[in-house]
């Protein structure tokens, strides 16, 4: 344990840049020296939070709140962390501390060699205080309820801070200290695209460039060629008030795929593999065909089965191939399919074999998507909701009711459709795109109907 701590320690010293944010997040009670905490955590980031969300309540019985401050000394970071580690927190001009006889205890996740994602994270653990009773949770439930800011008792508390509430019942209490990298890589901005690695960094204004490690392995690669050491291919442009950006550009022959580790010091910090759309195999093809040679099963439930549930699954399946996460709906008054897509779009999809059951299936989508965008919108939720409904018949035999589908806004896949999405499963596609070009189909359609297949 004292490995662990001292190892934190020392890549908090390399990692922490002055200036850097401080996030406390405590949860506590009074005791005879001070408060004891129940859970608490600190955070580290490079970057100032876009709003203070700063607030304290003192209940008599309960102390809780988030404390927010940028930019904060280096030295004053690493004495946080210290006293973090011994169980003992200072905020606001009151002493919290852990339950329990120093040494406390100590685990990282950081030494993790699998993860893609790498904060350095120490987690300190004391003793268990007494557990609340029912009583007791229900009076400090009905305190914040009645605070300034008001929360809805102890488990929205919990939940807004991100702490853990097991200390409520007893179980040991801890601090969790995180900090973020000062330098990584912006994954969306990046991309792998006619054998050409283009990679976007950011960095703390304050922060070393020399100090950063970048490697590649490109797949299938130029032999051992194709394993690179890249950081002299960082072209850094000057720093700004709050952060400073770098591009690389690296030319990876024969790349359809590359592994991208970016360290600081002697740290990874990330882990995160490019994909070309345009040479990338499939892999979520690779899966099925594994169990379903040549797709011949899904080929049949979506293109020859006159079995509707199985069509259902069958076209589940080839949106799985295609990108999409389908899901098929036990419960009877749903949709056949709930459908979402990597950019959040949401579709509810019915599907049909006749078109005896298409103004039925019509009515369904128009009601059922108005009462998801409805409920979505009540519960602070954005998302983006479409209907698609997916006939097997060609689409000459549909075309009489395309003025329905317009003006419902209802997306189409014909037979045409589904054939042509097999032919394009061999590759990786993007599901937004291909939901985005239905729509502008859609959009600019007037007499047929549009298709939500590529």
């Amino acid at each position: 344990m004292r490995d662990t701590l001292t190892e934190f320690l020392a890549a908090a010293d390399a990692w922490i840049c002055d200036g850097y944010a401080l996030d406390i997040r405590y949860a506590a009670r009074p005791s005879g020296r001070g408060f004891e905490i129940f859970s608490a955590s600190i955070g580290l980031h490079p970057l100032k939070a876009q709003t203070d969300v700063s607030f304290t309540i003192d209940t008599g019985n309960l102390l809780v709140g988030q404390h927010q401050r940028c930019p904060v000394p280096k030295a004053a970071l690493l004495q946080i962390l210290e006293d973090a580690s011994r169980g003992l927190i200072r905020v606001e001009g009151r002493q919290l501390h852990l339950p329990g006889n120093a040494p406390h205890s100590h685990y990282s996740d950081s030494s993790a060699r699998d993860s893609w994602f790498s904060p350095l994270h120490l987690q300190t653990t004391g003793g268990a205080g007494p557990g609340l009773s029912s009583t007791q949770l229900l009076a400090l439930d009905n305190e914040l309820r009645a605070s300034t800011p008001p929360f809805d008792g102890l488990n929205d508390l919990f939940a807004w801070l991100d702490l853990e509430p097991a200390a409520l019942a007893g179980r040991p209490s801890s601090v969790t200290s995180r900090i973020a990298p000062p330098a990584d890589l912006i994954v969306d901005q990046c991309k792998l695209a006619d054998e050409v690695l283009t990679l976007i960094l950011h960095a703390h204004p304050s922060f070393l460039q020399e100090r950063i490690g970048l490697m590649v392995r490109a797949v299938p690669g130029n032999g051992i060629r194709g394993r690179m050491q890249v950081s002299s291919e960082i072209s850094w442009q000057p720093s700004e008030e709050s952060k400073r950006e770098a591009v690389a550009k690296i030319s990876l022959k024969e790349a359809d795929s590359a592994l991208v580790v970016l360290m600081v010091g002697s740290a990874t910090v990330r882990r995160q593999w490019f994909i070309d759309p345009s040479k990338a195999r499939n892999n979520r093809l690779l899966a099925v065909q594994h169990f379903d040679h040549e797709l011949r099963k899904v080929r049949e439930a979506v293109l020859e089965t006159g079995d509707s549930r199985r069509f259902e699954q069958g076209i589940a399946s080839l949106l799985f191939v295609l990108g999409f996460s389908p899901a098929i709906q036990i419960e009877t008054d749903s949709p056949d399919l709930i459908v979402s897509t990597p950019g959040g779009r949401l579709l509810i999809v019915e599907c049909t074999l006749r078109i005896a059951d298409f103004q039925q299936k019509l009515g369904k989508l128009v009601d059922r998507r108005a009462s998801l965008e409805k409920y979505l919108k009540n519960s602070g939720h954005f998302s983006e909701v479409h209907a698609a409904l997916v006939c097997r018949l060609p689409r000459d035999q549909i075309a009489a009711l395309s003025d329905s589908l317009l003006a419902h806004k209802i997306l189409l896949a014909s037979h045409e459709d589904l054939t042509a999405g097999f032919l394009r499963v061999r590759h990786a596609v993007d599901p937004d795109e291909i939901i985005q070009s239905a729509l502008k189909n859609l959009a600019a359609t007037s007499g047929s109907p549009s298709t939500a297949a590529p």
